[in-house]
């Protein structure tokens, strides 16, 4: 199943450092109009959980960085920007009631912070990027939780601070991946350097380099792919190739509304097994 949140009236003052947009005002009505979207095509695909707004916290409906789940096994985080620490009780709550089989809860380890949009699980690896948001200690809480759990040490990668909190905001804010071997990872600079830091040749894995940054971030699930619908027509080519290749579905979304506020696709929901 997947969890999500509705996107609160305060959510004109969410916080917003990467966003090459993020001059501009934004629009409260347009943003819902497009998570409205976002979560109708997700259902589609998915059970999808909207839990309702936390007017105190607006950056609530980026709901990935308040939780990583593996399996059976979640983690509450602790979120690096301590303006939305408040947002994680009410999702522990959550997958309490799902039932959830195991929680770990980060808060137990004052020290360590993380946002989910730090981590990726392609299914073969579970990457942690270091960022201005997800330290050290976080990365530790997550391998030994989930090593708990089935995960192997060596496949819990822990990836340098080499984009992440610089160029873009998260590790996914730069890689996501397709299938267990494949990324999408933007050209230039910024791709090099994520795919070197994740050492991602060695692990077998191939890269689809696209164009535009924010197309790199997209939502797979139940073998159909959510992608940006951005102004990257290049980009959207090349995804829709790469779908067509592994007879993957394709239904394009626009959040540019969100996007305002450094959000992406993935930041909008949490894939659970549930």
């Amino acid at each position: 199943m997947a969890l999500a949140r509705e996107i609160p009236d305060s959510f004109v003052d969410a916080v917003a450092a990467h966003s090459a947009d993020r001059a501009s005002a934004v629009s409260l009505a347009l943003a819902r109009e497009q998570h409205a979207e976002y979560l109708s095509q997700l259902r589609k695909h998915v059970p999808t959980l909207c839990l309702p707004a936390i007017e105190a916290h607006p950056d609530c409906v980026f709901v990935e960085d308040t939780v990583v789940g593996v399996g059976d096994t979640a983690v509450i985080t602790q979120p690096g920007h301590a303006s939305r620490r408040g947002e994680v009780e009410s999702i522990k709550t959550a997958l309490q009631q799902l039932g959830m089989a195991n929680i770990y809860d980060m808060r137990d380890e004052e020290r360590a912070t993380c946002d989910g949009g730090d981590v990726m699980f392609t299914g073969r690896h579970l990457f942690v990027g270091l960022s201005d948001r997800t330290n050290s200690e976080g990365f530790r809480f997550l391998r030994d939780a989930f090593m708990n759990h089935g995960l192997a040490e060596e496949d819990i990668v822990v990836v340098p601070p080499v984009v992440a909190g610089k160029s873009v905001l998260h590790l996914k804010s730069a890689v996501t991946h397709l299938d267990e071997q494949t990324l999408l990872v933007p050209e230039g600079n910024v791709g090099d350097s994520v795919l070197e830091a994740m050492k991602a040749s060695e692990r077998k894995y191939d890269a689809i380099r696209l164009p535009d940054v924010l197309s790199c971030n997209v939502v797979v699930v139940n073998g159909h792919v959510l992608a940006q619908d951005a102004p990257c027509e290049v980009s959207k080519r090349w995804i829709e190739d790469a779908c067509n290749e592994r007879d993957f579905g394709l239904t394009f979304v626009d959040t540019s509304e969100l996007a305002k506020k450094d959000g992406a696709l993935t930041c909008c929901s949490v894939l659970l097994s549930v």
